[in-house]
C-alpha cells in the first residue's frame, strides 16, 4: 500500500516546494495570493492508506455573531461560481474552503500540488467576496 503523504512530501522536496509536516497524516503548504497575503492549505491524508485526500484552508474570514447570514450568503455565491472548491462556515464561523479527491500513487505529488494550487487560486479570487460581506 502506498504512503501518499510520503509520496507527496518527496515530490515537493524534488520540486523545491516548502511545506510543514504537521502530524502523522497532515502536511501544510503556504502560498501567497494577490488578495490574501497568506493562504495555508492543509493536506489531510487518510490514516488507513486510502487514496482519499482532503485539502482545506480555513484562515480566510470569520463571520461570528450577527454576521453569520452574510457569511453563508457569500459561501453560496462562491459555491455557485466554483465547482472544485466548496466553501462553508465551520462551528467557529470560520470560512473553510475544501476539496476532497482520490489520487493515484503514480501521480500523487503532481495531483496534490495541482489541487493545493487550485485551492489557493480560488480562495484568493473569492477573498474579496468575503470582505464585501464582512464590511458592507
Amino acid at each position: 500500500m502506498a504512503n501518499y503523504k510520503n509520496l507527496y512530501m518527496h515530490y515537493m522536496d524534488n520540486q523545491g516546494i516548502k511545506y510543514t509536516d504537521v502530524r502523522d497524516n497532515v502536511v501544510k503548504v503556504i502560498y501567497t495570493g494577490d488578495n490574501l497575503k497568506t493562504i495555508p492549505v492543509f493536506v489531510f491524508f487518510d490514516k488507513d492508506g486510502d487514496p482519499l485526500v482532503c485539502f482545506k484552508c480555513w484562515e480566510i474570514a470569520n463571520f461570528k455573531g450577527n454576521l453569520m447570514a452574510a457569511g453563508i450568503i457569500a459561501c453560496n455565491e462562491l459555491n455557485k461560481k466554483y465547482r472544485w472548491v466548496k466553501f462553508y462556515l465551520d462551528d467557529d464561523c470560520d470560512v473553510v474552503a475544501q476539496i476532497d479527491a482520490y489520487i493515484d500513487d503514480e501521480t500523487c505529488g503532481q495531483e496534490c500540488t495541482n489541487l493545493v494550487k487550485r485551492v489557493v487560486n480560488i480562495v484568493d479570487e473569492g477573498y474579496p467576496v468575503f470582505m464585501r460581506a464582512l464590511y458592507s
